[in-house]
């Protein structure tokens, strides 16, 4: 079974893309379910897409990078219906993930061979999503992470559960940014990202979204920041 037919093999159903065009639609991925797959996935990329894999340094960076542009790309011609390499995706001058001439809003996240991927059918939408170890890394930077106000509510925290608060925080924060389309241009510490309220852009940005927290214990945390309403969520890996 060739990867297109693969990925749309492991999605919970036919139906399961048109989420999308009702409220938000969250993919994840592991690399490591997909082994062997990056010719098939380089093979689907635009030309674009290819060199942005090749200037990776690190092999492991690239095979994760590869296969997050490919999925990125299945996912959105289900969601669209047309063929992968057909999908109108391109980046703006931030390299936020667009699609030209589409309503539909779509966001894009990959770390040590983890991915999410975010589609909207109206409103923002920002993914982002770390490896649980990561939060080891957390306390040395909760200053650069932390609105003053967040850093004294965990400040009491005991370890390790204070950093994996902060690394709550990061991917919640990193997912506004994204809905927000700034990229890094508003620092984490001028805002905070609570979880289950309607918070503005940051930025000065118009327009306001919701955070959802997806909390998968020892693997990974994400975050997905968006229009309230529903969402639906699925790991995709490969049936056989």
């Amino acid at each position: 079974m060739d990867l297109q037919a693969a990925f749309i093999d492991a999605m919970p159903s036919p139906a399961w893309p048109l989420a999308a065009r009702r409220g938000i639609l969250v993919a994840f991925v592991a690399t490591d379910a997909w082994p062997a797959r990056v010719p098939e996935a380089m093979a689907l990329l635009s030309a674009e897409e290819r060199g942005r894999v090749q200037r990776k340094r690190r092999d492991h960076d690239r095979e994760t990078t590869a296969l997050a542009y490919a999925c990125h790309r299945l996912l959105l011609s289900q969601v669209l219906g047309c063929p992968p390499g057909e999908v109108p995706l391109g980046r703006d001058g931030l390299g936020c993930p667009t699609l030209h001439g589409e309503s539909i809003r779509t966001s894009l996240s990959h770390a040590d061979g983890l991915i999410a991927l975010a589609v909207a059918g109206s409103g923002p939408v920002g993914v982002d999503i770390e490896p649980a170890d990561r939060a080891a890394d957390m306390p040395e930077i909760a200053a650069r992470v932390c609105h003053p106000d967040e850093l004294d509510a965990l400040a009491g925290l005991p370890e390790p559960a204070r950093a994996r608060a902060l690394l709550s925080l990061w991917v919640r924060k990193e997912a506004l940014l994204k809905a927000a389309g700034i990229g890094m241009a508003v620092g984490m510490d001028a805002f905070r990202a609570p979880v289950g309220r309607m918070l503005a852009l940051p930025g000065g940005i118009a327009g306001a979204a919701m955070l959802r927290v997806f909390d998968d214990g020892d693997r990974c945390l994400a975050a997905v920041a968006g229009l309230p309403g529903g969402i639906a969520s699925a790991w995709l890996s490969p049936r056989s």
